[in-house]
């Protein structure tokens, strides 16, 4: 049996690895290392996905930043990866912890499977610094694991053979698709915020990204202030992130209307029931403009740039910016419509951790 070792750091991570998991586990010497970056978000996933990390490194430190974290987590995988001695390195995505597993496999010579590779925005600020985390991990990978065609060709645009990609859909449908698959959880709090929710149309919105702290979260919070003014039917829930920038910006805003719903992290099943409830979606994350997808919901995407070009050709995903009048004008469009979104597999179909399961255990 091959030896694989998986590291993930943070809870995007560990929602597209935990199918991965789930497939690896009994057919490989599979050892599961968490970077410890996103403590309070994390835990409840690994609950909620029957998974407990072999190792964790418990680097979480409240204001860290991108220095701090990789001089504190390049010599501890170091120390992981020569105790483990791997075949082979997984990682997922574009996030600093990827980047950094990659970067000491590549030191220490052991190859690396890249899932979701070949996201590109061209543009190596935005977002950043994930863009040009994924590149970096491109330049380091073994195989890649594309979620679409499209990645697939930036790859192969960088001159990745054709022969080291396999498109296999992206592994958050496949969490998605077996969280849909369980009853709901009769959650008061949850079942509470449904009932206050259930008349008008609601808004899900969730901000988090670095390029968004600051005045472009205020332009934001301007926009959800005007579309409440121009919607008595509006509802708009926001799940508030925990990073001090996103909590304090809310803070000097103080936007008062009492449809205006501030919540606390959800549990992932629950944020996916949310999704399901919301008329449509504001937000600046890559993840979640999957997952509404996959659930036919109409995206507004915080960004300048999007990685995710496919969304915006499918029609259900609309770049915003964070500019207030452009984001008032696009969903004010949308509500005045009788537009109708509907499901979309552009990426895949929940069986993205079975083909690389597959071709680990075939090719590899």
């Amino acid at each position: 049996m091959k030896k694989i070792l998986i590291v993930f750091g943070t809870r995007p991570e560990i929602i597209k690895l935990a199918p991965l998991i789930d497939e690896l586990k009994n057919v490989t010497d599979l050892t599961t290392l968490h970077t410890g970056q996103h403590k309070e978000l994390a835990e409840p996933l690994f609950g909620l996905f029957n998974f407990v990390p072999d190792i964790d490194l418990k680097i979480m430190k409240e204001s860290q930043d991108l220095f701090d974290l990789t001089t504190k987590l390049l010599p501890r995988l170091k120390a992981a990866m020569i105790d483990i001695k791997p075949d082979y390195v997984i990682v997922q995505g574009d996030t600093t912890s990827s980047y950094l597993a990659a970067l000491s496999a590549f030191f220490l010579q052991i190859p690396v499977l890249h899932v979701e590779a070949g996201l590109r925005s061209h543009s190596i600020y935005e977002p950043f610094p994930e863009e040009l985390n994924r590149r970096q991990i491109s330049g380091i990978a073994s195989v890649h694991f594309a979620a679409t065609q499209l990645n697939k060709q930036n790859l192969m645009r960088e001159g990745v053979n054709e022969d080291r990609i396999l498109v296999t859909g992206n592994t958050v449908v496949d969490a998605l698709y077996s969280l849909l698959n369980l009853p709901q959880d009769n959650n008061a709090a949850m079942n509470k915020l449904m009932e206050q929710t259930s008349k008008g149309r609601t808004a899900l919105i969730t901000v988090h990204r670095r390029e968004n702290h600051g005045q472009p979260f205020l332009n934001i919070l301007k926009a959800v202030e005007q579309l409440l003014e121009l919607y008595p039917d509006l509802k708009v829930l926001m799940p508030v992130h925990p990073n001090p920038n996103v909590q304090n910006a809310l803070h000097e805003y103080e936007l008062r209307n009492s449809r205006f719903i501030t919540i606390f992290p959800v549990r992932y099943d629950q944020f996916i029931r949310l999704i399901q409830h919301s008329n449509f979606i504001l937000t600046d994350s890559g993840g979640i403009q999957e997952e509404s997808a996959a659930l036919g919901k109409k995206v507004f995407v915080l960004r300048n740039k999007t990685e995710r070009q496919e969304l915006l050709d499918s029609g259900l995903g609309e770049l915003t910016g964070t500019d207030t009048e452009q984001i008032v004008n696009r969903v004010t469009e949308f509500l005045n419509s009788d537009q109708k979104t509907s499901k979309n597999r552009i990426y895949g179909d929940g069986t993205a951790a079975q083909k690389i399961r597959n071709f680990i255990l075939d090719q590899l």
